[in-house]
């Protein structure tokens, strides 16, 4: 059990989790074209991929190697190694002094990003009877049931950041360091687990359903601002506004920010509708819309949970 517990705590950062929960495959991006719905995935999980580099840029190499010199004086501490576990524990303080002398103000230092994705292929009424059945659940009591249900409503991609604590895991460093000297391993081991478990883990998440929105709302807009389209371009720009409010519809059942605000994403789409029936052309009909969506986009993602 001991030996469990080590290897789960040492393990945290290793762990890249990719889920798909299925509710019920009756939702397709494209209505039914596989050739416009593959170019909107394909845009975006690229989208996503830029997001995750952004904050992978931001890892400080310090903080990496003090995590990994944590790791070996752990190893050094098991087998009563006195100097190997001082000489690991006086290299991660180096570390940790060095990212700290940079920038005194730093209260934590990106060490590990992972992406994590969790996607729904449901329809909007069927979202609407897992929720219903989740809300029944609880009021009888039945908490674990709902929370097997719920666990499942989400379509999303989560940027997970884990950063070391600067000034408190330095401090256990040193702590260690001084229980070492005095051959006190059990107490330096515990001290050292401790300090692991204050690793801090934040969680930008990316709603599916609103990239994809993004994505079928740009396609959208190239094909209004077509002069002379044909009826097959006036009908797959009218299905590409339908689509658009349809994965708008599944962010706002699940729950993805201000419930409030869809209205108005929802009325944009329809103005959208207006100015481009009958094969009317035009520029500007989609600034509105997208720079809203964009903000609603941002505010979410940066609405971080900390763990």
């Amino acid at each position: 059990m001991k030996k469990w517990m080590e290897g789960r705590r040492i393990g945290l950062l290793a762990c890249v989790l990719i889920t798909a929960f299925l509710l019920q495959p009756c939702f397709s991006v494209a209505a039914g074209n596989t050739t416009q719905g593959s170019s909107v995935e394909k845009e975006v999980h690229s989208s996503s991929r830029r997001q995750a580099w952004k904050k992978r840029e931001t890892i400080i190499r310090e903080a990496v190697a003090a995590l990994d010199q944590t790791r070996k004086a752990i190893e050094a501490i098991k087998k009563k190694d006195r100097q190997a576990a001082l000489d690991a524990l006086a290299m991660a303080a180096g570390k940790l002094d060095i990212v700290l002398a940079r920038d005194p103000a730093l209260a934590t230092a990106p060490i590990d990003v992972q992406v994590e994705t969790l996607d729904l292929y449901a329809s909007v009424d069927t979202i609407k009877q897992a929720v219903k059945k989740a809300e029944d659940h609880l009021e009888s009591g039945q908490v674990q049931q709902a929370r097997h249900i719920l666990g499942s409503l989400a379509s999303e991609i989560d940027i997970v950041v884990t950063s070391i604590p600067l000034k408190s895991y330095s401090a256990a460093i040193k702590r260690v360091a001084r229980l070492v000297d005095q051959e006190k391993y059990q107490p330096a081991m515990e001290t050292l687990y401790e300090a692991l478990s204050t690793l801090v883990i934040t969680r930008n998440i990316i709603p599916l359903p609103i990239l994809r929105a993004e994505e079928l709302l740009k396609k959208a807009e190239k094909l209004a601002q077509h002069q002379g389209r044909s009826e097959k371009q006036n009908h797959q720009l009218d299905r590409l506004l339908t689509d658009a409010g349809r994965q708008l519809k599944i962010a706002e059942v699940l729950g993805y920010g201000d419930k409030d605000q869809y209205k108005g994403f929802y009325d944009q789409i329809e103005k959208i509708r207006d100015k481009t029936s009958g094969g009317k052309f035009g520029k500007g009909f989609f600034d509105g819309l997208k720079k809203s969506l964009h903000k609603f986009k941002d505010k979410i993602f940066n609405a971080s949970e900390n763990k």
